[in-house]
This record gives structure tokens, sequence and C-alpha cells, in this order.
């Protein structure tokens, strides 16, 4: 697999990671011509997010407008590692450098794992479940919105469970002392998965707990055939676990 063929791949996996947010009864999915978005009902709790841009082939003056449009809607947007460097000036407003730096610590970082590059783990002892029931899932997301959201309510604790149900998005709890600690979960988009919502608990980081249940997961996404699985580190902290679990940095 090529470098620009796995790029692609950390890319199709985030749009499909942001697309699933709207697959639930209190969820809106708009898929526009040049972008897709997902926002919560009116009255309902949820994330909004601008996705899948497709605005690279456009004509300038089109280009503008869409990006304008996108703006004006004031979401979050992931625009794509292959954003072409006309959208992104007029996105940003500048061109992209072209110059080297020294990396900080608060970049996003983006990594991926062929089938073939998995390391060899040791044993893992710990109680680690993969989410069956609805009320697995419900411990399952409300672990993830307090460690990684602040508690707001970006996966909901009864709607998103169609993800396992329909989707085939496979969650992992970890347990110590029958304490749920830590938690992850695979999205698999046709044999290309990507490894999401990977957190610990405050009070028990630096045990190992989080690459531990990495671990779990990246065995059975390979176990069940996937080729490859991405994952977009949101710092470089994060992307040093990823890479002691066997990812490599992209991009």
């Amino acid at each position: 697999m090529t470098n620009r063929e796995i790029i692609q791949h950390i890319d199709d996996g985030a749009n499909y990671y942001v697309g699933l947010f709207g697959e639930a009864v209190h969820m809106d999915k708009v898929d526009k011509e040049f972008y897709s978005y997902v926002k919560p009902k009116e009255g309902e709790q949820g994330i909004s997010f601008i996705y899948n841009v497709r605005v690279n082939d456009l004509p300038a003056e089109e280009m503008k407008k869409v990006i304008d449009e996108m703006k004006s809607m004031n979401m979050p947007t992931w625009l794509g590692m292959n954003l072409s460097d006309e959208a992104a000036y007029i996105y940003f407003g500048k061109k992209p450098s072209q110059e080297k730096r020294e990396p900080k610590e608060d970049d996003e970082v983006y990594l991926a794992m062929l089938s073939g590059g998995k390391k060899e783990y040791h044993e893992n002892n710990h109680k680690i479940i993969k989410v069956h029931t609805a009320e697995e899932f419900a411990i399952w997301a409300q672990m993830v919105n307090d460690i990684l959201a602040g508690g707001h309510t970006d996966i909901h604790p009864v709607n998103h469970f169609t993800w396992c149900e329909k989707f085939g998005v496979k969650c992992y709890i970890l347990y110590h002392d029958d304490t749920p600690v830590s938690v992850t979960s695979i999205m698999d988009n046709n044999g290309a998965a990507s490894l999401e919502f990977v957190g610990t608990i405050p009070e028990m980081r630096g045990k190992g707990f989080a690459r531990a249940v990495c671990e779990k997961a990246v065995s059975d996404a390979f176990a069940d055939g996937a080729s490859i699985i991405t994952i977009r580190a949101i710092n470089r902290a994060a992307s040093r676990l990823y890479q002691s679990v066997g990812f490599k940095v992209y991009g």
C-alpha cells in the first residue's frame, strides 16, 4: 500500500467516524453537493461537525463560495489531508507553508498500521470486555463523554447503540478491580478500520491501561480481517502511545 493510499485511508477514517455521529434518531445528517455535516436536532445534545469536504476540483470562484458557506455555519470542520493548496489558501487566508519546523506538543498527528506490521504483544491479563448489550454501551458512552468531552453528551448512551447493532462498531472497556477505567473502539469501514475514543479516567493514567485496551482492539480488528487501522492523535503525547502499540506516523 502506498503512502498516498494510506493517507487517503486516514482521511476516509475521519469522515466515516464523523458521519456515524449522525446515525442516531436525535441527530441530523445532511449530505450537500460538496460537503456533509451532522448536528443535533432542535432541543437535543450532540456534536455539530462539517466533514467529507469535496472542493479541490472546483473553479476558484465556486470554491470560495462553498468555503464561505461552510465557514458561515460556524462548525468544527474536517478539511481532509488531501486539501489542495488553493483550497487551503481560500479557507485560511494564507498560503500553506513549505517551511520545515520543529513539531509542537499540541500538534495533531496522523498514524496507521498495516496488517503485516502488527507488533507481537505481551500477554494481557487485564479484564477487557467488548460491548454487547445496551447496558454495557451506556457505561462505555458515559466514560467517553466524561473523559474526552468534558461530560458533554457527544455520544448518546441509548440512541448511539445503533453503532454496535447496525454498523458493527466494536467498543471496549478495561476494568481494574471491577472499576471501568479505560475505553476505546474500532470502526470498520469495509476492511479499513480506525481506532477511536481512546481514553482513561484521570486518576488511572500512566499505568498502561490505554495501551492494553488499544492492543486488544487492534488484535481483534486484524483478526476480523482489517487490512489497515488508522488513528488521528490529538497531540504528540497521544501519538507516542499509539506508536508504542505499533502505529506509524504518516502525512
